[in-house]
């Protein structure tokens, strides 16, 4: 090979080793990852360019609740609510809200839910044994929305009428609405007292028209009794009470004045057998009724006690007449026969 063919070869030799060395370092080069600038996509530059806000007030159906609000910045600047109070509602949900101003218009929803308003409470009265038929029920809703009360059907009873407001809206205040009820079987009632006097043996009933009963004392011809209710039954029945769930029919009695039980004022009367005492005694009237007591014997009442109470005894007196009076710790003076269980039985 001559001098000039192996020049030409080295040559040769020479170039593809420079052409392999720029490929290889274009592609190195072309592989190279590029740096990315990480840019915290909160953080903007605030510049000088206006922006404003519209803050829109709706309840839960999208209703427009107040005029809306407007905000006004700059790009970048620090967005502030304003506070807001709308009577009767609470808010439950901010929708577009950003921290900053981002952009020249924008708009923020605030929904807001409307309060509960105060109960309505219902109750079932019995109008003659004033009390509470079954429990009361309570009604809820949301403020100034309609509320509707309906009379409950009660076994036994009939409806008399009712009181309050039984249509109507929930307010800040709470309601009461009464119905008030009657047993089914009583036509006409009377609450006035009165006496009585019983002509033969009678037992005493649990309730009107009752054909059988567990008390097993009889009451005895001639006695007379206070009464406190008068019922006409719709069998054109009429009984009379005694005591609670006491009744005697009036096939069995006859009315009185009752002077009998009330005490004679004497024309005048001398104390005997005045002494101090220490005992306790139980009150014995009528159940769930009181009795007076006196400022002093035959005196003007004072207060009152309860058939069942136990008082404090601190003096015992005995008058000319053969009455009997105790005085009361704080509470006056009572006839002795209006006492029982004495503790100790003689003083």
């Amino acid at each position: 090979m001559s001098f000039l063919d192996r020049l030409k070869g080295m040559l040769h030799a020479l170039n593809s080793t420079e052409a392999s060395t720029e490929t290889t370092a274009a592609s190195t080069e072309e592989a190279a990852p590029r740096a990315i600038t990480a840019q915290r996509a909160d953080t903007l530059a605030t510049n000088q360019t206006e922006a404003l806000i519209l803050v829109h007030h709706l309840d839960q159906a999208g209703n427009t609740l107040q005029p809306a609000d407007m905000i006004a910045g700059t790009i970048g600047e620090e967005i502030h609510l304003p506070a807001v109070s709308i009577a009767g509602y609470h808010l439950v949900n901010i929708d577009g809200l950003t921290r900053w101003f981002t952009k020249p218009q924008a708009s923020i929803t605030l929904t807001y839910e409307r309060q509960a308003g105060q109960p309505v409470w219902m109750y079932a009265y019995d109008i003659d044994r004033r009390e509470l038929i079954g429990r009361p029920t309570m009604y809820r809703g949301k403020l100034g929305t309609p509320y509707e009360v309906s009379a409950p059907t009660v076994a036994g009873f009939k409806l008399l009428r009712s009181v309050g407001d039984v249509t109507g809206e929930y307010t800040t205040t709470s309601k009461t609405v009464l119905f008030f009820y009657r047993n089914e079987n009583w036509q006409q009632t009377d609450l006035s007292t009165g006496f009585i006097q019983i002509n033969h043996e009678t037992a005493v009933y649990p309730y009107p028209g009752a054909t059988t009963t567990n008390y097993l004392t009889k009451l005895q011809p001639g006695s007379t009794y206070k009464t406190y209710m008068r019922v006409r039954l719709v069998t054109h029945e009429t009984w009379y009470a005694i005591g609670d769930d006491q009744w005697i029919p009036e096939t069995h009695l006859q009315l009185t004045t009752g002077d009998q039980l009330l005490l004679k004022l004497p024309a005048g009367y001398r104390v005997q057998n005045q002494r101090p005492v220490r005992q306790t005694g139980i009150v014995s009237f009528v159940p769930g009724k009181q009795v007076h007591t006196y400022i002093e014997p035959y005196g003007r009442y004072l207060a009152t006690v309860t058939h069942g109470d136990q008082v404090n005894l601190i003096e015992r007196l005995a008058d000319d007449n053969g009455v009997v009076w105790y005085c009361l710790q704080d509470q006056g003076y009572l006839p002795g026969r209006y006492l029982t269980q004495l503790d100790p039985p003689f003083a």
